[in-house]
């Protein structure tokens, strides 16, 4: 049983070499992390010689920087599977390669934060030299991945970036790693933060601010070394308020299409005062049209859906988007035409909200479904069906004021007060909102409902 100390990548590949030459299992080895490094070398006879991909050696050295005691462990474990399973980093379901990239792909987010978050406090020497400070906290042991950055970008400057775990020092253009000083004795700022707040204050736009995407990409475990930290929350504040108008606008934009076809259709005359005319809720308002029920006036079979859908909205006519696409069909199988039946909805304006450029459906209340009874119990009157089917939940709430879940309401006898029998069966876009392994059972469920209606108008 071997036993290491290791801090840092050299140490751990200085370890590592001659006990992968040995051909050493990784159980056998206890890593340990610690200052004190303690070089293990193994007596051997005959070497053999270490052939490691190039992508391997990187992905190792990206790991060393993750901040967990088991990294070393599992950096061996790869290293050894490798010389023994050649491909083995093609295999992402590996559980080490995949813990592996899951470490590296942590390492290189926060080597990308220090890139973008590190801010230099300018200093002068003894000697009236300009000199450069940065204090940076990053969540993994990033410091040697990230200062090469900054070696190419500032190389006419004299800097040091300090961290909990060691500081870079850049010095007439050579880079060294020494102790971190004590934390008390470093700067805190410099004259020209206040002219750096100013100019941050000016060119942030608090009009595109996001505040949910600034601070998953800004966490706020960072903004104590930034010195513009201090503006943040003024900017944060302003940025809701833009923010919110902006949706607001776009909302507005959204409903622009919706509110002109209901400017135009408003303009026209309506002697029905009918569905059109109804002000008793407010779907109205986003609406394009009160879309009516259509069929044979006297069909013995009347379907009651939910209420119209976007494409139903703007054509004015019931079932006509995706979900009676799926009706139709299910009528062809049970052996019903349309033709012969009445079909409309339990409330006659399109509910919804807006989603990006789309709109989607959005559940009427019972408020509002009983603001439109009034308008099916006419359509019922006129009808006189023998049989009404209805499709979905809302729509049996409205035909028989019931509110069983649509399973249990499948195997009643549902009796209407005009005297008609009520069939309850699921809506057609519950078909195409269920998974496929479900959607295939509702779709036989509503099949055999409606064949269940015409025998029984029948």
């Amino acid at each position: 049983m071997y036993s290491a100390c290791v801090q840092e990548f050299t140490q751990w590949r200085d370890v590592a070499r001659p006990l992968l030459s040995a051909g050493t299992i990784p159980e056998d080895i206890e890593w340990r992390l610690g200052r004190q490094f303690e070089p293990l070398v193994p007596s051997l006879e005959a070497p053999a010689p270490l052939r490691l991909s190039r992508q391997l050696i990187e992905l190792l050295e990206t790991l060393s920087c993750y901040r967990h005691d088991g990294r070393w462990d599992l950096m061996y474990r790869l290293a050894w599977r490798s010389l023994r399973q050649p491909h083995l980093l093609e295999d992402a379901a590996d559980p080490d390669v995949h813990r592996a990239m899951q470490m590296a792909s942590a390492v290189n987010r926060e080597v990308h934060k220090m890139h973008a978050f590190v801010r230099f406090r300018e200093m002068t020497d003894e000697q009236g030299e300009k000199k450069y400070f940065a204090w940076f906290e990053p969540t993994h042991e990033v410091l040697r991945l990230g200062v090469p950055f900054f070696c190419k970008r500032f190389p006419n400057m004299e800097w040091m970036i300090a961290t909990p775990d060691g500081t870079a020092l850049w010095q007439n253009g050579e880079l060294r790693f020494i102790e971190t000083p004590e934390k008390s004795t470093l700067p805190k700022a410099d004259a020209h933060e206040g002219l750096w707040r100013t100019y941050y204050r000016n060119i942030c736009n608090v009009s595109r601010i996001n505040p949910p995407a600034m601070k998953r990409e800004m966490p706020q475990r960072y903004w104590r070394n930034l010195p513009e930290s201090v503006e943040i929350q003024t900017l944060l504040r302003d940025g809701q308020a833009s923010f919110a108008q902006r949706q607001r606008e776009a909302m507005d934009l959204e409903l622009a299409k919706a509110r002109a076809m209901q400017r135009a259709l408003a303009d026209l005359p309506d002697h029905s005062g009918g569905p059109s005319a109804c002000r008793r809720c407010d779907i109205w308002r986003h609406a394009t049209q009160a879309v009516l029920g259509e069929g044979a006036t006297s069909a013995s079979i009347m379907l009651v859906g939910e209420q119209p859908g976007d494409e139903e909205d703007l054509r004015g006519r019931p079932f006509v988007g995706p979900a009676g696409r799926v009706l139709d069909e299910a009528l062809k199988t049970a052996g019903l035409e349309r033709g012969e039946l009445y079909v409309t909805n339990a409330v006659k304006h399109f509910k919804w909200q807006p989603r990006g450029k789309r709109r989607l459906h959005k559940r009427p209340d019972a408020s509002e479904v009983a603001a439109c009874n009034h308008w099916l119990d006419a359509e019922v009157s006129q009808v006189k069906p023998r049989i009404i089917v209805a499709l979905g939940a809302s729509a049996l709430r409205a035909v028989a004021g019931l509110t069983d879940s649509i399973e249990s309401a499948r195997q009643l006898q549902i009796p209407h007060a005009s005297g008609a029998q009520v069939v309850c069966t699921y809506h057609p876009s519950a078909i195409l909102r269920a998974d496929p392994s479900n959607a295939d059972q509702l779709r036989s469920h509503l099949v055999d409902d409606l064949r269940r209606a015409r025998e029984l108008a029948a």
